[in-house]
Formats: C-alpha cells, structure tokens, sequence
C-alpha cells in the first residue's frame, strides 16, 4: 500500500520526504490540483535560515531538496518558516535556495562570527528573526 498520498474531496496530496533541510527528516507536501506546495522547513520566505544544524553537507542536502520542490513546478508555496506580510510565492524557493550560497560562500570568507553576521545583513537587510542568522553564523565559525 502506498500511503505517501491521501485523498482530500477527491484530490491527491502528496508527502514528499525532503531529507535534511533545517533539520533532519523533513517533508514537504503537494497538492498537485491547486499547484500547491506546503514547504515546512524547507523554504524560508524572508525569514533568516535557520542553519546551526546545517554544516556543508546538510546545506547541499537542503538544496537539493530544493531542487525536488522545484520540480514539482508549484504556482504557491507556503514556507514553513515566513514573514507574515511575505506572498506564498514559488519565488521563495529560489530566494531560499540564494541563502544558502550567499551563507557559504561568506561563511568560506569570514574571519569572525560577527564579520559573517554583518555580512550576510548587508545582503539580506529585510529578512526577520535575525537571532537565526546570530546563530548560524556561531555555528559555522564558532
């Protein structure tokens, strides 16, 4: 028996096991009938990532997860993690999946925890619940 999907008012929605994305086992799931993906905590929608759980390896994990959201090719998704003013977009994903590199690529370059925070800052000023950001920059240099 398959049991990844139930039946909803004779729609399909569909859980999708995501791996780790802020942390391990994630999922996501789809409505294929609204063009619809529920995230969890996979996209952020202008929130900052929470990644003191994601050295290198889980933050390719998370982008690859990214990459299956994607290809389900949603008009919607609702970020598990997001500013309440922010639009369920299919955008966040792609803004998400920026994070991630911009992190890297500045973690790779940083010589303080305070250095990558104004760093990341600078790029991504709007983005709420900056304690994430505090944090992940702890754990990549700390």
């Amino acid at each position: 028996m398959d049991d990844s999907f139930i039946e909803l008012e004779g729609h399909r929605i569909e859980a999708i096991p995501l791996g780790h994305t802020d942390t391990d086992d994630t999922t996501c799931l789809h409505v294929p009938y609204l063009d619809l993906v529920v995230a969890g905590d996979a996209v952020y929608n202008n929130v900052h990532l929470y990644l003191a759980e994601s050295p290198q390896e889980g933050r390719e994990e998370w982008l690859a997860a990214l990459e299956r959201i994607e290809r389900l090719n949603p008009r919607l998704v609702v970020a598990g993690h997001k500013d309440p003013q922010a639009p369920d977009s299919a955008s966040a994903i792609g803004e998400t999946r920026q994070y991630i590199h911009n992190f890297a690529k500045l973690a790779d370059n940083a010589e303080s925890v305070l250095d990558l925070y104004e760093a990341m800052l600078e790029i991504h000023p709007n983005r709420i619940n900056r304690g994430a950001l505090w944090g992940a920059a702890r754990f990549a240099l700390g």
